[in-house]
């Protein structure tokens, strides 16, 4: 599997694009970047764009949302069943889902506390996970809103993400 961060958009956030390398179907998380750059470099690798995944639902967070169901009509969306925005056409995910992406598989982790419906991608076999808000460079996500809850960041981080194996790379949002 291979990984392109893009960072920018509201809050100066990490946008990743994920590919596998045999079959160059790829998926971006988290479309918060302006994509023209996003565009260019999946035209210019060949790459097969048929998904994007939702960490969570604060705005800026899928500030460009549109534009990537726009360009790449085909691609399904992805978003925890958690979520309060309307996701009509959306596939809902939950804790322990699998998702395919090419030959790599991905691990659904409901990770809810930033807001309620984050979630984080977990790579296995890759020992890498992409966290959303979940964790910030450097700290844990923070609660400063309608639909976070201290209590429940504080589960997320402490029984689930810090039980994951203490190689695994973090990808924050």
């Amino acid at each position: 599997m291979k990984i392109k961060s893009f960072q920018g958009g509201y809050d100066d956030n990490l946008c990743y694009l994920i590919w596998c390398e045999h079959t160059k179907i790829a998926a971006v998380i988290d479309p918060s970047v302006e994509p023209k750059s996003i565009f260019n470099y999946i035209k210019t690798r060949g790459l097969i764009l048929n998904k994007i995944l939702i960490t969570h639902t604060h705005q800026d967070h899928i500030q460009y949302l549109g534009d990537f169901t726009k360009k790449y009509q085909k691609s399904a969306v992805y978003i925890s069943k958690e979520t309060i925005l309307n996701n009509k056409g959306f596939i809902e995910i939950e804790h322990n889902d699998i998702i395919a992406v090419g030959e790599n598989l991905i691990h659904v982790l409901s990770t809810p506390g930033h807001y309620r419906d984050s979630i984080c991608y977990w790579f296995k076999d890759k020992n890498l996970i992409f966290t959303g808000d979940t964790v910030f460079v450097g700290r844990t996500g923070r609660t400063i809103g309608s639909g976070s809850d201290i209590a429940t960041l504080y589960n997320s981080i402490y029984n689930i993400i810090l039980k994951l194996p203490l190689d695994t790379m973090i990808y924050p949002g």
